[in-house]
């Protein structure tokens, strides 16, 4: 039943996305290209899409380190050369399009977050529930790379492309114009969130209002809302230390996971040699992208409390546990409808509780 009921919406998605590929294959030429160089070897272009504008540090210190250190070890190490061509913010496929895009071939690679796609990556929803440790960026992205690396039920939603790596948000905070301390008073507070954590929200007695981040920043300064759910880079990222004053720390609250694809028979297509590289490359780069977000979450709080005099708030130990007992029945409910899909949602539950578990004490 399950496996049947994510064919449908794939197949629905996938006739709307071919289309587009094709189009896209005819107008822009996205295609592997492979023709030899004069040592013998393949001079490979690879298309690479992605949702994040160009000048993001996701995109400017991440994506393109990572494409810089395969495109100099091949160079370096092989006969063959890698090029690889970036098309941010969405220029090639819209943010819900990457991942059945590059499963086309519309894109060789793209990078995208997994709940864009509604429907298909169920299993995988079980790390952006709230109640884990959840402590940085670092521990959260490995703890999904580990998830995927050994639950088979992850693996199976991933089975048409290659995988490069996941990596994660990490812990997101509370930032609002108004203190909170209790879950008093955060009752009926209108908060900002992505659709993804309007059940969190609502456990807590708060009002979820879901907006795009780039209005945030006029919906806090208005009034409309009183806060907003997410990592603090945003506070210098979208200018919100500028219109928030506290930054309530909710670790467990909040996580977003990516993931950075190659078309399968893009891959099938590499030498093996520069597949080893990539492999090499794309497991050093979970902890890079751990340590890259984790260091500008930490710099945008730093910015907020020093630029504006934000007010770092932490929760007492009993605050706390209330709050996580009040997002039990999110874990519960999620549970509840894996189960209608006969994905044993418990299960997954207490393996990925294990792993953050452990990696948060490490």
């Amino acid at each position: 039943m399950e496996g049947n009921t994510r064919m449908v919406v794939r197949k629905k998605r996938r006739i709307a996305v071919a289309v587009l590929a094709v189009l896209l294959l005819i107008v822009s030429g996205c295609s592997p290209e492979a023709t030899t160089n004069g040592d013998g070897g393949q001079r490979l272009t690879l298309n690479f899409a992605t949702f994040w504008p160009g000048e993001d540090y996701q995109i400017a210190e991440g994506h393109h380190s990572w494409a810089a250190e395969i495109e100099s070890r091949v160079l370096e190490e092989t006969d063959h050369t890698v090029q690889i061509t970036f098309h941010s913010g969405g220029s090639l496929l819209g943010a819900t399009e990457i991942y059945e895009g590059v499963a086309l071939g519309a894109a060789d690679i793209g990078s995208t977050c997994p709940s864009y796609t509604p429907g298909i990556f169920r299993a995988s929803s079980v790390l952006e529930l709230p109640g884990f440790n959840n402590p940085d960026a670092l521990t959260a992205s490995l703890t999904i790379q580990e998830a995927y690396e050994t639950i088979e039920e992850i693996q199976k939603e991933y089975s048409d492309v290659k995988v490069m790596h996941f990596w994660a948000t990490g812990p997101g905070d509370i930032l609002s114009t108004v203190p909170v301390e209790s879950l008093e008073d955060l009752s009926g507070m209108e908060i900002r969130v992505a659709s993804g954590s309007v059940p969190a929200i609502e456990a807590l007695g708060a009002r979820p209002v879901s907006m795009p981040m780039s209005e945030s920043y006029l919906a806090l300064n208005q009034g409309i809302v009183k806060g907003l759910l997410g990592p603090t880079d945003i506070l210098r990222g979208f200018r919100l230390a500028e219109v928030t004053d506290y930054i309530i720390k909710t670790p467990w609250l909040y996580n977003v996971v990516f993931v950075k694809v190659m078309n399968q028979n893009t891959w099938d297509s590499l030498p093996e040699d520069v597949q080893q590289i990539f492999d090499e490359v794309n497991a050093k780069y979970v902890t890079e992208y751990g340590k890259l977000r984790t260091s500008y979450t930490e710099e945008g709080q730093q910015y907020a409390a020093d630029n504006y005099g934000h007010q770092i708030v932490t929760l007492s130990e009993e605050e706390e546990a209330r709050w996580i007992e009040a997002l039990s029945s999110v874990q519960e409910q999620w549970v509840s409808d894996m189960d209608r899909y006969q994905i044993d949602g418990k299960g997954l539950l207490e393996q990925v509780n294990e792993i953050d578990e452990r990696l948060s004490q490490e």
